[in-house]
């Protein structure tokens, strides 16, 4: 059933790629790249380095302040392993995440609840912001442009549901209400498993680590949640540079658009956002008539996540790990 579903995703995800490209014209696309430019696309690629650094930063600052020691080298490099996973599972922008916290466990001989804890704390940390900032640029439209008023409803109940899941996932965990586990407990309600039972204590584990951090860590959460306001600018520039790097200068709303369109595309059930992210900037260019910009942009940003995911899986296997086995365990 699982296999199906994946198959499934994934059929969707080439059909609207297909759909896209013949919408925008092959020839339109082609075009886009006359003015190409390496230099702005070494700087695309150094400004999604920086970003890489900048939320590792995060990382490291939560690590910090739950008092334990880690080389800063080595939480990038399971940054980017787990960001590889994620970009081939359709599993939001969660499905490297568990991995990170295992090899951060494994490596520095942690308790669950602590390198679990950090790893959810730095994710849900850089999430709640994306997710405050992006829904303030769509309000930001809503009071300042015109819009039809179809989507302009569309974004305002987007909006709305986005910031209340927010304050209800952080509600859940600082009261102990556990988001992580309330599905494990709910399955459990149904079926008296002990290996679900042993699953839900450990998951409630991290969630307690996560609500005695918040509490009791809050410069720690503070400083976390600037490192991540710094990161906006640096995504800010990363799309500036990417744009350039095929000789188009767009308007600054534009470009934050197109970052808020690639978040949400992100969201959906398919691996590597095939299809849905090429949809949503086709859409957000078509404003202004360059749909076949949206197109182009979205293939600079896939040459990019195809290229650290080739590193990730790298240094995966250095790690002794067989990328194969952990997608078929997903799988399962």
């Amino acid at each position: 059933m699982r296999k199906l579903a994946i198959a499934f995703s994934a059929a969707v995800g080439s059909a609207l790629f297909l759909a896209v490209l013949l919408f925008a014209g092959f020839d339109s696309i082609i075009e886009s790249f006359r003015e190409f430019s390496p230099f702005y696309l070494l700087l695309f690629l150094l400004m999604s380095l920086a970003l890489y650094i900048t939320t590792t930063w995060r990382w490291a600052t939560i690590v910090r302040y739950q008092g334990l020691k880690a080389p800063f080298i080595t939480l990038l490099k399971y940054k980017v392993i787990a960001s590889a996973v994620s970009y081939l599972t359709p599993a939001v922008r969660i499905g490297g995440e568990p991995l990170r916290g295992f090899l951060f466990k494994r490596k520095f001989g942690l308790k669950g609840s602590e390198a679990y804890s950090s790893v959810f704390l730095e994710m849900s940390i850089g999430i709640a912001i994306d997710t405050i900032f992006f829904c303030s640029v769509l309000f930001a439209f809503l009071v300042f442009f015109t819009i039809p008023a179809e989507l302009e409803a569309y974004s305002m109940v987007f909006s709305v549901a986005a910031l209340a899941l927010v304050a209800a996932f952080y509600i859940s965990i600082i009261t102990h209400h556990g988001p992580l586990s309330l599905p494990f407990r709910a399955l459990y309600f149904l079926i008296k498993a002990n290996l679900l039972r042993q699953l839900v204590k450990r998951i409630v584990a991290v969630e307690d680590a996560m609500a005695a951090f918040l509490h009791f860590r809050k410069k720690g959460v503070f400083q976390a949640v600037i490192i991540s306001l710094i990161g906006l600018p640096v995504t800010f520039f990363q799309y500036k540079f990417a744009l350039l790097s095929i000789g188009v200068n767009v308007p600054f709303e534009i470009i934050l658009l197109s970052i808020a369109a690639t978040t949400i595309a992100g969201i959906v059930p398919i691996p590597a956002a095939f299809g849905i992210q090429e949809l949503t900037n086709f859409s957000v260019f078509s404003i202004i008539g360059m749909p076949s910009v949206g197109f182009a942009l979205s293939l600079i940003i896939r040459f990019k996540d195809i290229l650290l995911s080739f590193i990730g899986m790298a240094l995966l296997s250095y790690e002794g790990l067989n990328v194969l086995e952990i997608l078929k365990s997903k799988k399962h």
